[in-house]
């Protein structure tokens, strides 16, 4: 959560109505300034987007009381090494680069967090990580991966979910775990209980994005997570 401030909200950033923070704030009954944008990286923290997109901690001041932060995926590339194993083949998806990409957001990661402490030194600052994606076996009619390869990937969120949790506490930050919670709710399960699309999405029409279902389980995880931190 942020302080309110006049900026725009660009239709370029495919802001939901119905999306985590807004969510979060709903019941915790702050007020927010929602900076998400699609396709966000760690540089647009501090850096315009593109045309009318302010940088995201534009929205940080010293009235700020709380912040939630949740990106690195896309400076990790995770699209392009997921669609990668799905379009492996018979060839497994296993690509040494993947884990330098993830492990090489941590710097970045840890100079926006500091930044973050800067602008808003009253403000505390919470972090969620990835949730479960894809089951262990996979599920060949709706993923289209096999077993190894949906394994793969499933790894490959625990490690950036790992490296942002170690920046997290290296900043004085809150790390929440939301992989626990959100096990069978991954893109395997039944519509409804889904907490991300499959590659044949059918809420959203995005695959690997959050369902409706899914953006409300990880607002839940953190709204407890932050009452039970903050009493």
């Amino acid at each position: 959560m942020r302080r309110r401030s006049i900026s725009a909200h660009p239709m370029q950033c495919l802001r939901s109505t119905a999306n985590t923070p807004k969510l979060v704030a709903a019941s915790l009954g702050v007020r927010l300034d929602d900076r998400t944008c699609s396709s966000a990286k760690i540089p647009h923290l501090t850096t315009s987007q593109g045309a009318g997109i302010a940088p995201q901690l534009d929205g940080l001041g010293p009235n700020t009381k709380l912040v939630t932060v949740h990106i690195g995926a896309n400076d990790a590339d995770m699209t392009k090494y997921i669609l990668t194993c799905h379009l492996a083949g018979a060839k497994p998806c296993a690509d040494p680069a993947w884990g330098s990409a993830i492990d090489g957001i941590a710097a970045a990661y840890s100079t926006a967090l500091h930044q973050i402490s800067v602008l808003a030194p009253n403000a505390k600052v919470y972090v969620d990580g990835w949730p479960t994606y894809v089951s262990e076996g996979g599920c060949a009619d709706l993923a289209g991966l096999r077993p190894a390869d949906a394994i793969h990937i499933q790894i490959a969120f625990d490690r950036l979910s790992a490296v942002v949790a170690r920046e997290a506490v290296a900043a004085g930050a809150v790390y929440i775990d939301t992989r626990p919670e959100s096990i069978g709710h991954d893109m395997c399960a039944p519509v409804g209980t889904r907490w991300f699309e499959p590659l044949l999405a059918t809420q959203t029409l995005l695959p690997y994005h959050p369902t409706l279902e899914g953006m409300r389980g990880v607002a839940d995880i953190i709204v407890r997570s932050i009452r039970a931190t903050q009493g």
